[in-house]
């Protein structure tokens, strides 16, 4: 995760794990002098969990998403920390692993994956709601979707689409564009989790069964590719039989001789009986 300072108080900080102390003081791996930081303000800790910022000053005043964090708060890209006056913005480390190769307009989704995705507000006035965006998702101060009252914001802001393959936020003319994780764009392949920003309004995309970011999307099974190729016949050869040994027709004449015995032993028994 990439720190940006927007008013340039700091360099941007690259956060890959560990703890990284924020404060006015010496020692701190992110030193600000400046509107008001305290000394030992708080630090980020990165660890199986995720990022975990943690205040140290109970008499620091600290925001996430403008509200404020008295102890802990787990962070997400695309969330904003205000640290007394300074705004700090989370973003990716680099921009560019948002997507905003958008395709032209597909047809819409059908399956069961669409029908669960969802925006879950973060801030603003739709915090703590929920709202399906299903097929598609109208976005703007016009109503007939996402209505949303932030300056500047055009009646058809943007949409979000919802395919059985992927999720695609579309610029329809806006004034501003729109933050995904932080980035600002027109238009970005959306994927779970993703924090989507339009002004003070912060919402949390949700889709099960769609790739997270840096996945893709499995093949559905009707969109399998068909099996066209052949294999060769396999050639079974025929079992080689035992040979038959010609043992020229003894067994035969032992069973006539055998029988022959038993006639003259019967013959002998009725003759000598007589007697």
């Amino acid at each position: 995760m990439r720190l940006t300072f927007s008013n340039g108080e700091h360099a941007d900080v690259i956060v890959e794990g560990g703890v990284t102390g924020i404060g006015a003081a010496q020692g701190n791996t992110i030193r600000l002098e400046m509107g008001g930081v305290k000394p030992w303000h708080a630090r980020l800790v990165v660890d199986q969990r995720g990022m975990i910022l943690e205040v140290l000053d109970t008499q620091a005043r600290t925001h996430v998403n403008a509200r404020p964090v008295l102890e802990k708060a787990l962070l997400r890209l695309g969330d904003v920390i205000n640290i007394e006056d300074v705004t700090v913005l989370i973003k990716p480390d680099d921009d560019r692993i948002i997507d905003t190769r958008v395709p032209a307009e597909a047809a819409p989704g059908s399956s069961s994956e669409v029908s669960r995705v969802v925006l879950r507000g973060v801030s603003g006035a739709h915090f703590g709601k929920t709202v399906s965006v299903g097929e598609r998702l109208l976005i703007g101060s016009g109503g007939g979707g996402l209505d949303l009252d932030e300056p500047g914001m055009s009646a058809r802001h943007a949409s979000i689409d919802a395919t059985d393959e992927a999720i695609h936020l579309r610029d329809l003319g806006s004034a501003y564009g729109t933050e995904v994780n932080g980035v600002k764009v027109r238009s970005a392949v959306l994927h779970p989790g993703d924090q989507i920003s339009f002004g003070r309004n912060r919402f949390v995309l949700e889709a099960p069964g769609y790739p997270a970011r840096g996945q893709s999307m499995p093949t559905p099974a009707h969109l399998a590719p068909a099996i066209t190729q052949t294999l060769d016949a396999i050639q079974i050869a025929e079992p080689i039989r035992a040979p038959v040994q010609d043992d020229g027709g003894s067994s035969v004449w032992w069973l006539i001789a055998a029988a022959a015995l038993i006639g003259v032993g019967i013959a002998g028994l009725l003759w000598f009986g007589n007697y």
